[in-house]
C-alpha cells in the first residue's frame, strides 16, 4: 500500500505542477483544446455507424492515442486498461485474450471471442484465432464488443473484436522506420510505407525472454490497399505473411517459483523437461482478403468480403510433436437499407457469413525436438454458416432501438487414417437462433442510458474437440449463454464516464483439464453465473493551445466481478458456488496524461490486479499485484517533411507472485508462468511525409 500511496501522491503532485505551469486554476480554464471525446468517435460495431454515445452496447476502444501511452512492443498494456478485458502473455508470443472471463477455458491463443480484421473474419471456422501472428504495428485500432455478439457475428459468448490497420488518406504519404530495444534481449524494427492508398508494413520482433527457454522471433509482412471503383464502389485488399517461432517454457509449481521463478518446466523421473524436449511453436501463416463496397441506390448498399488463409504449424511438446497444415476460406455478405422516413432514422441490415477449414493433423514422438515415429494421422473439416438480420430505428428523437437475430450452423467431419481402427465421425451441432434486443435513450446532449438482452452460443473449437493427444471428443456440447445488461454513459466536453452492470449465465461451460504429461482435454462442466460492474471515467483537467503545458488528463477504469459455478460437480466433489478460476474479483487502472507544446509527453499508469483462484476447487490462490508504468516521449517536426519520435518506457510490479497468465487446473500444481517485475524499453521513430 505504501507504493500505491507514493504513486498516488506523485500523480497529484504532477497535476498540481501542471496547473502551476499553465498559470490557471486547476479546474477552471478559458482555453480549450479539442480532445478525443466520446461523442466524436464513430463506432463500427453492429453495423450502426453511430457515435459511441448513441451505441446501445458495452464497447471499449483501443485507439492510437491510447497505444502511444505504452511501449511499442505489444497491445497487452493498452488492452488491459479496458474494463472487463484481459490480455495475457504466459511467455513471449503466447497470447491469450479474454472478455468478461472467457479465459475460463482458453486452451491456446484466443478462445470464445470472434475477431475481424478490416472487416474480414480473422477467427477461423473452428473458433480459433492466431492473434500472435500479427505484428504489433499492423493494428492501429480495436473496437471491443463485450458480451455475446452472435446476433450479427455468429458463434461466441465472450464478445467480438474489430481490428483496423493503419489507414492512408489522400495526400498523406509517408515512409517511416521505427527501432526499439529493451531488457531480456528485446529487439524490434518496423518499416512502413504509405502511398497512393496502399500501406506496406514489415515488422520484426525478437527477445530472449525472462525465463529459461522462452525466446521468441517473428517476422511479419502486411499490406493493405484501398481504391475507389467507379463513382459508387470501393475495393480494399488485405494481405499478410507471418513467420513466428517461440519457445514454451511451461508452468512450474510454487516451490520452483519461490526457488527460481525463471525456471522452465523441469524434468521428472517419468517425463523430460521443456528445454530437453525443445518445446515450442513454429507457425507460418498467410492470409489474403478483399472487400468490395458498392452503393446500389440511394437507399441500398452492400459489402462483399472474401478471404483465403493457410497455416503451417508445428508444436514440439513434452509428450509428442504435433504438425498441422490448415487451409481456410470464407466470406461475408452484408446488405443495408436506409429508410426514407427521416423521422424514424431507420436502417435494416441483413447478410450471410460462411467459413470452411481443412486441418490435416499428425502427431509424432518428440525426440528432443526432432520428429520421431508417427502416432496419429487425422483430418478435420469444419464448416460454419450464419445468416443474420437486424433492424435499428429511432422512433422518437433520442430513443434508439435495435432488434437482431441470427441463424447458425456448425459441422465437424473427422477422419482417422492412423492408427487403427480407421474411421470417420461427424458431428452436426444443433442449429442455433441467437437474438439481441437493445434500447438506448439520450438524455440531453451529453448523457445516455441503455439496456440490452442477448443470447450467444459457442461450440467446442478444433483444439477442444480434437485434443493434443489426438482423437475426437464427440461428447462435447456447445456452450449457451444469456446476457442482460444496463448502462449509463456521458460524453461531455471535459468529462466522459460510463458504468455498465451485467449478468451473464452460461450452460454447458467447457473447461480445461491436463494429464501428467501435459496433454490437454476438455469437459462440459455444468453452469456458471457471471455478474459484474464495469466503469470508466476521464476528465480533462487542463487544455490550452498557448500554455507551456498543452493538456493534462486523468482517467480511471475498473471492473468488479462475482463469477461462480452453478450445479458443478468434479468426481465426488460438489463445487457449486465456487469462484471461477483465473478471474480477479477487482481490477482497476488509473492514468495521468501530460502533453506539452514542445512535443514532450509523459504518461503515468497504475494498475491493480486482484487475487485469483487457480483451480476449480478454490484451494490455490494467486495473490494480487500492483503495476506501475511510465512512458515519456519527444516528438519533433524538422521542417515540413521530416519528423522523429524518441521514447522511453519503464515498468515495475509489486507482487509476491507475478504471472501474465496462469495455467488453470494444471496437473501437479504447475500453475505459474513467471513474468519480470521490472522492465525497460527505448525506441526511436523517424519518418518522411510528402
Amino acid at each position: 500500500m505504501s507504493k500505491f500511496r507514493t504513486f498516488t501522491t506523485f500523480l497529484y503532485s504532477c497535476t498540481f505542477l501542471a496547473a502551476c505551469l499553465t498559470g490557471h486554476p486547476l479546474l477552471a480554464q478559458n482555453d480549450t483544446l479539442r480532445t478525443n471525446q466520446l461523442e466524436e468517435v464513430t463506432i463500427s460495431a453492429y453495423e450502426s455507424r453511430r457515435t459511441l454515445l448513441e451505441t446501445p452496447a458495452a464497447i471499449s476502444l483501443i485507439t492510437p492515442r491510447l497505444m502511444t501511452r505504452f511501449a511499442a512492443t505489444t497491445w497487452i498494456n493498452a488492452v488491459n486498461t479496458a474494463p472487463g478485458v484481459r490480455m495475457e502473455e504466459r511467455s513471449p508470443g503466447s497470447y491469450r485474450f479474454s472478455i468478461r472471463g472467457s479465459l475460463l477455458r482458453s486452451p491456446f491463443g484466443v478462445r470464445n471471442v470472434k475477431f475481424y480484421w478490416n472487416g474480414i473474419p480473422f477467427t477461423d471456422a473452428s473458433g480459433n484465432t492466431s492473434l500472435n501472428v500479427i505484428d504489433f504495428a499492423a493494428v492501429e485500432r480495436m473496437e471491443i464488443i463485450k458480451g455475446p455478439g452472435s446476433s450479427l457475428y455468429g458463434a461466441g459468448t465472450g464478445g467480438v473484436v474489430l481490428l483496423s490497420s493503419p489507414t492512408n488518406t489522400a495526400g498523406n504519404n509517408r515512409a517511416e522506420q521505427q527501432v526499439g530495444v529493451g531488457k531480456y534481449g528485446f529487439r524490434s524494427w518496423n518499416s512502413l510505407l504509405q502511398t497512393g492508398g496502399a500501406t506496406v508494413l514489415y515488422g520484426h520482433q525478437q527477445q530472449e525472454g525472462y525465463r529459461d527457454h522462452s525466446a521468441m522471433v517473428r517476422d511479419a509482412l502486411t499490406f493493405t490497399l484501398t481504391n475507389p471503383v467507379g463513382s459508387r464502389g470501393s475495393f480494399s485488399l488485405l494481405g499478410m505473411y507471418s513467420d513466428l517461432h517461440y519457445q514454451t517454457p511451461g508452468g512450474i509449481n510454487l516451490q520452483q517459483y519461490q526457488t527460481n521463478p525463471r525456471l522452465s518446466r523441469q524434468p521428472t523421473p517419468t517425463l523430460p523437461g521443456s528445454r530437453e524436449q525443445q518445446a515450442g511453436v513454429y507457425t507460418r501463416y498467410a492470409m489474403l482478403g478483399g472487400s468490395y463496397d458498392y452503393r446500389l441506390s440511394a437507399n441500398w448498399s452492400q459489402t462483399t468480403t472474401l478471404y483465403l488463409s493457410t497455416n503451417d504449424f508445428r508444436n514440439p511438446f513434452i509428450s509428442n510433436q504435433e504438425k498441422r497444415t490448415e487451409l481456410g476460406l470464407g466470406g461475408r455478405q452484408v446488405w443495408k437499407y436506409a429508410f426514407d422516413n427521416a423521422r424514424w432514422n431507420a436502417t435494416w441490415t441483413s447478410g450471410l457469413e460462411g467459413q470452411y477449414l481443412q486441418s490435416v493433423q499428425r502427431t509424432f514422438r518428440n525426440l528432443k525436438g526432432t520428429t520421431g515415429t508417427l502416432l496419429t494421422d487425422e483430418e478435420l473439416l469444419t464448416g460454419a454458416f450464419t445468416a443474420f438480420s437486424q433492424f435499428e430505428a429511432e422512433p422518437v428523437s433520442g430513443l434508439i432501438a435495435t432488434v437482431g437475430l441470427s441463424y447458425n450452423t456448425l459441422r465437424y467431419d473427422f477422419q482417422r487414417f492412423f492408427p487403427a481402427p480407421y474411421g470417420r465421425q461427424m458431428q452436426n451441432f444443433k442449429a442455433e437462433l441467437a437474438p439481441r434486443i437493445a434500447l438506448l435513450k439520450k438524455i440531453g446532449e451529453d448523457w445516455a442510458v441503455f439496456g440490452s438482452y442477448s443470447q450467444g452460443f459457442s461450440p467446442p473449437t478444433l483444439q477442444e474437440i480434437r485434443p493434443s493427444a489426438g482423437g475426437f471428443r464427440a461428447d462435447l456440447s456447445a456452450e449457451r449463454g444469456v446476457n442482460r445488461e444496463i448502462g449509463i454513459r456521458r460524453a461531455g466536453q471535459k468529462l466522459s464516464a460510463e458504468v455498465n452492470l451485467y449478468s451473464f449465465s452460461l450452460r454447458e461451460a467447457i473447461v480445461r483439464r491436463t494429464e501428467e504429461n501435459g496433454a490437454e482435454f476438455f469437459i462440459n462442466a455444468g453452469k456458471t453465473r457471471q455478474n459484474g460492474v464495469e466503469w470508466q471515467v476521464g476528465y480533462d483537467i487542463f487544455s490550452s493551445r498557448t500554455a507551456p503545458l498543452r493538456q493534462v488528463r486523468a482517467w480511471h477504469n475498473g471492473t468488479y466481478t462475482r463469477y461462480t459455478f452453478v450445479d458443478f460437480q468434479q468426481a465426488d466433489a460438489q463445487l457449486s458456488g465456487n469462484i471461477l478460476p483465473g478471474i480477479p474479483r477487482l481490477s482497476h487502472t488509473t492514468g495521468l496524461d501530460l502533453e506539452a507544446l514542445a512535443g514532450l509527453s509523459l504518461y503515468l499508469t497504475y494498475q491493480h490486479g486482484g487475487s485469483v483462484f487457480l483451480n476449480d476447487a478454490n484451494t490455490v490462490e494467486a495473490p494480487a499485484y500492483d503495476q506501475f508504468l511510465v512512458r515519456g516521449s519527444w516528438k519533433r517536426n524538422w521542417g515540413a517533411h521530416f519528423y522523429t519520435d524518441l521514447s522511453a518506457s519503464a515498468e515495475w510490479v509489486s507482487a509476491e507472485i507475478y504471472s501474465l497468465g496462469y495455467d488453470l487446473n494444471a496437473f501437479g500444481n504447475r500453475f505459474f508462468n513467471a513474468s519480470p517485475k521490472q522492465n525497460t524499453w527505448v525506441g526511436i521513430k523517424a519518418g518522411w511525409r510528402w
